[in-house]
């Protein structure tokens, strides 16, 4: 989430019994959520026909914690490099044509969203190089098969009332990913960001139960609608 929006749900923190709405923001009152609606769900692929085929496995999730330096963070920041890396490869190819996309709004919308995600796998990048230690920030990986699809870094802010909001700020997909999902290539894995929040509301009921609010800073009008489904709101109550 941008400092200028944080610094704007403070000030409202002061004001009671408001009700507003802020541009990209979605917000999420835990207790509305039912514990049905947030089981793990089997990942949707493409066969070779370009036919949805429903995995007999469900998503994996992961958790990432940057309260201390340890093999899994370590992992993760490689991870980030990989992504980094080929991410800007797949948009040099759709600009100089090498991965051929015809249709010019398919193009122009693909390569929006690799921008979009460059800007966000780098920024999360910076964790790892400033080797930051911090016990509210934390990554929600997302795989299949031992492949990551989708990772939301998340971060966990408390109001002058003591009251605490995780704010799921940056969600990030692994870059093919993106490309087979734009294209419908064979191997495109679908559902992903769905799991990956359910998997977030599971872990803060178990081990965070006084997180009473979720706020998700969204520009993908896909992963905004896959959170309203999940009953996520534009407008916030205080």
């Amino acid at each position: 989430m941008t400092k200028i929006l944080k610094c704007f749900l403070v000030i409202l923190t002061f004001i009671p019994s408001l009700c507003f709405a802020v541009d990209d923001a979605l917000f999420l009152e835990l207790a509305k959520i039912s514990e049905e609606s947030i089981h793990s769900i089997n990942p949707v692929t493409l066969d070779s026909n370009g036919d949805r085929v429903i995995s007999d496995t469900l998503f994996i999730s992961e958790k990432v914690s940057l309260d201390k330096p340890n093999e899994q963070s370590r992992m993760l920041k490689a991870k980030f490099q990989s992504y980094i890396e080929r991410n800007k490869e797949l948009i040099k190819q759709i600009n100089s044509g090498e991965i051929a996309i015809p249709d010019g709004d398919l193009k122009l919308n693909t390569r929006l969203d690799l921008t979009n995600n460059q800007r966000f796998l780098e920024s999360s990048y910076e964790d790892f190089t400033e080797n930051k230690i911090e016990g509210n920030i934390h990554y929600y990986l997302t795989n299949v098969n031992d492949e990551n699809v989708i990772i939301s870094r998340t971060e966990i802010e408390e109001d002058l009332s003591g009251i605490k909001t995780l704010e799921v700020d940056l969600v990030m997909s692994n870059p093919d990913n993106i490309l087979k999902n734009r294209l419908n290539l064979q191997g495109a894995v679908k559902r992903a960001s769905v799991d990956n929040i359910r998997s977030i509301i599971r872990d803060i009921r178990t081990n965070n139960p006084t997180i009473k609010k979720v706020v998700a800073y969204v520009i993908s009008p896909i992963l905004e609608s896959n959170y309203r489904r999940m009953g996520f709101e534009t407008l916030f109550c205080l």
